[in-house]
């Protein structure tokens, strides 16, 4: 193992906070192994005051963690409200919790950010996250029967990158560590809209479970919100986190850069 010269901090609920000592000091310095590691303990990986990433660097930080997922447009997909917009992703506005990968059936191990552009801070735009094993830990018997037998129709109109009709479990589990995780993504009401439908389930009770739900990914215990600075980076883990982005204040700038990795 390289010599350590970086600081590392347990946030709460979870993930884990790395500190580089200098911003000169690359990512290569920290083994691969370890990064997983981290990333498989705690969920995510913030990094911080490390050198910046350039498209080519991040690419290369990709494929030493797996398979970037190519889309239309390449494997960079460029995080920054556009006035044309035609997909929510794409504005100021709110994102609900999703997992990435769905719509394409090829469900990504990792997601790797990178900002470029921070909104000033207390002007929204942080990405939330929500750890599914966590949930289903603190559920109720009942909740967790019910939905250990619920599968939902999710259906959207190929506007962007992704698009068209797929069905999935509520309850599944993780390929890498076994554990039981929540697979679950809320309705978007806004551009380019994403419908729930659950067979055999009358309306009024489908929109009962979607309120539940919604309201528990956003427990204190299981939840966090992440502000982001210049130059962070940031590995989560898409199969145990479910992850969306809280709305602008105000039209303030912001720019992520992001690859999802295949496992």
């Amino acid at each position: 193992m390289k010599t350590q010269t970086w600081q590392t901090h347990v946030l709460s609920p979870f993930g884990l906070e790395v500190t580089a000592a200098s911003q000169k000091e690359s990512l290569a310095e920290i083994d691969v192994p370890l990064l997983k590691e981290w990333i498989a303990k705690e969920r995510f990986v913030l990094l911080r005051r490390f050198a910046p990433l350039s498209t080519d660097d991040m690419m290369r930080l990709a494929k030493t963690l797996g398979e970037p997922l190519e889309w239309e447009f390449g494997a960079v997909n460029e995080l920054v409200a556009k006035p044309d917009a035609k997909n929510y992703i794409y504005t100021t506005g709110a994102v609900p919790f999703h997992w990435d990968g769905a719509f394409v059936g090829k469900i990504p191990h990792y997601i790797l950010f990178s900002c470029e552009l921070a909104p000033p801070e207390n002007s929204g735009g942080e990405t939330i996250f929500c750890d599914g094993a966590r949930l289903l830990n603190a559920a109720t018997p009942q909740q967790r029967a019910l939905w250990k037998t619920t599968s939902i129709i999710y259906s959207t109109a190929k506007v962007v990158h992704y698009g068209g009709s797929f069905t999935s479990p509520m309850i599944v589990r993780h390929p890498a560590s076994g554990e039981d995780t929540l697979r679950f993504a809320e309705p978007v009401r806004d551009l380019n809209p994403v419908s729930l439908d659950i067979p055999g389930m009358a309306p009024a009770q489908r929109e009962a479970l979607v309120a539940e739900v919604s309201a528990l990914l956003r427990n204190p215990n299981c939840f966090a919100a992440h502000a982001w600075q210049a130059g962070d980076i940031l590995i989560a883990d898409n199969h145990a986190l479910l992850h969306g982005r809280n709305a602008f204040v105000h039209a303030a700038s912001r720019h992520l850069r992001r690859i999802n990795i295949l496992g």
